[in-house]
C-alpha cells in the first residue's frame, strides 16, 4: 500500500533534488547544443582551397586558353619574264608579314605561355623575327608529319587584351601562284593610233572577293601624244595629264570574274617615223611602245603566302588550348611592263 504524501518528508527531497539535477543538465546540454548549433550557422565558411594531400586529393585544373591569331601581308611583286621560256605567267613577289595574337586565359592572375607553329614549304624561304613576346622553341625537319614546320613559344602579358604583334617575316620568291591574271598590250589600230588595253582576271583560287582595286596605267611622254589621249573602255577612269597616267577605281572584283579597260592616243613621230621604215613589220612600231601599268588591291580574306599557323601546350607547361579563330588579310602592289 501507498504511503500517504508527506510534504516534510525527506526521502521525497532527495527524490526531487535528483530529479533537480537531471533536469538542470539536460537543460545545460540542450544550451550547449544550441549555442553548438548557432556557432555552425554563423561561422563563415573558409574560401574554397585545393590541398594536395594525397593520391585521392582533389587537383587544380590547368589554365584554359583561347588565342585568336592573324596574319596579314604587305605585298610587292613585278611581273618578269619566263627564264625557261615556257611562256607562263611568273612573278617576283616580296611578302612582308606580320602575325598577331590575342589571348583569354582563365588565371586571372598570370599568363600562361603557349605554342605556335608555323608550317608549309615557304617556311625554309622567311626570314623569322620575332618581338618580345615571343622565343624560338624548336625547329624540326618534319613535325606532324609537316616538313618545315617552325615552332616558337609566346607569352603575352595579361595586361594585353587586344590583337599584339608576335612575329614578323619576310619572303623574296618567284611564282605563278598569284591572285590576279593580268594582260597588258598596247596596239596599233589605225594608221597614227594606238590602243592600250588591259585585262586582269581574279584567280578561281582566291578565297573571297578582291577589294579597292585600282589600274593605273602610265603614258610614256616619247611615244604617245598627251593631248590626243581618251579612254574608250571602263568605269570611273580619270586621266591625269600632269602625271601622265590614267587611273581606273575598280572597286571590288569578285571571285573568278575579270575587267578590261582601254585607252587610245595618237603615237608620236618618232613612232611614225619607225611605221614607215618597217612598212610590212607593225610590231617593229608596237614594241617601242611601253605603258608600265600598276594594280593595287586587298584582300580581307586571305593571304599570299603558303604559311600555316596553329597552336598548341607549350612542353613542361600544363593547359588546355583552344583556337579562337584565324583571321588573313593582304594588300598587294603588283607591276606589268608590257
Amino acid at each position: 500500500m501507498a504511503s500517504p504524501f508527506d510534504p516534510f518528508d525527506a526521502s521525497f527531497d532527495d527524490d526531487f533534488s535528483s530529479a533537480r539535477t537531471i533536469a538542470s543538465k539536460m537543460s545545460k546540454t540542450s544550451k550547449a547544443s544550441k549555442s553548438s548549433n548557432k556557432r555552425r550557422t554563423t561561422t563563415k565558411s573558409p574560401a574554397l582551397e585545393v590541398v594536395q594531400e594525397g593520391p585521392s586529393s582533389p587537383r587544380a585544373l590547368p589554365p584554359r586558353l583561347v588565342v585568336k591569331l592573324a596574319l596579314y601581308e604587305d605585298i610587292s611583286s613585278t611581273a618578269i619574264v619566263d627564264p625557261n621560256g615556257e611562256g607562263g605567267s611568273l612573278s617576283q613577289i616580296l611578302i612582308e608579314g606580320k602575325i598577331m595574337a590575342q589571348v583569354e586565359s582563365s588565371n586571372a592572375l598570370k599568363s600562361t605561355p603557349f605554342s605556335l607553329a608555323l608550317s608549309g614549304p615557304m617556311v625554309s624561304l622567311a626570314t623569322i623575327k620575332c618581338n618580345k613576346h615571343s622565343a624560338l622553341e624548336d625547329e624540326d625537319a618534319s613535325v606532324g608529319g609537316t616538313i618545315g614546320t617552325v615552332r616558337w613559344k609566346v607569352n603575352v602579358p595579361k595586361s594585353i587584351t587586344t590583337l599584339t604583334d608576335i612575329l614578323s617575316y619576310s619572303i623574296n620568291v618567284r611564282t605563278q601562284n598569284m591572285p590576279i591574271l593580268v594582260q597588258a598590250k598596247t596596239a596599233l589600230v589605225k594608221t597614227k593610233t594606238c590602243r592600250i588595253s588591259v585585262q586582269i582576271r581574279s584567280n578561281l583560287s582566291n578565297i573571297g572577293d578582291l577589294t579597292n582595286f585600282t589600274i593605273v596605267v602610265a603614258i610614256p611622254p616619247t611615244t604617245l601624244l598627251a593631248n590626243t589621249l581618251t579612254i574608250t573602255r571602263g568605269d570611273h577612269g580619270v586621266w591625269d595629264s600632269n602625271k601622265r597616267i590614267i587611273s581606273w577605281k575598280i572597286g571590288a572584283l569578285n571571285h573568278g570574274e575579270s575587267c578590261l579597260v582601254s585607252a587610245e592616243a595618237e603615237v608620236s613621230e618618232s613612232i611614225v617615223q619607225v611605221m614607215h621604215e618597217n612598212p610590212f613589220n607593225p610590231n617593229r612600231a608596237e614594241d617601242r611602245i611601253k605603258c608600265p601599268v600598276i594594280v593595287r588591291f586587298e584582300s580581307e580574306v586571305d593571304q599570299v603566302s603558303d604559311l600555316e599557323m596553329r597552336v598548341g601546350e607549350l612542353g613542361g607547361v600544363p593547359a588546355t588550348i583552344m583556337e579562337g579563330g584565324q583571321v588573313r588579310s593582304y594588300r598587294m602592289l603588283h607591276r606589268v611592263a608590257n
